[in-house]
């Protein structure tokens, strides 16, 4: 499980507002499994970044929570 960061992003509507989000940052793990004549094998596996939003509305624009959330998720940014 890795930390969480607080960060302030810019509305992407308006460019003038700031969004509070917390930050998981993606990190590997190792699993380890004993087979036979085989030995140890190591599987290495990623998980994905998390961002949650915490700011309810742009102050500026007024855009919500999810409106805000579905514009970053189509331009890829989450």
């Amino acid at each position: 499980m890795g930390f969480l960061q607080r960060d302030y992003w810019p509305c992407p509507f308006c460019d003038k507002g700031i969004i509070e989000v917390l930050v998981r940052p993606s990190t590997w793990s190792a699993k380890r499994s004993k087979g036979g004549k085989a030995g140890v094998k190591t599987t290495w596996s990623r998980t994905k970044e998390e961002v949650v939003i915490l700011t309810e509305k742009c102050s500026v624009c007024g855009k919500s929570r999810e409106e805000i959330e579905k514009k970053w998720r189509e331009d890829g940014i989450i």
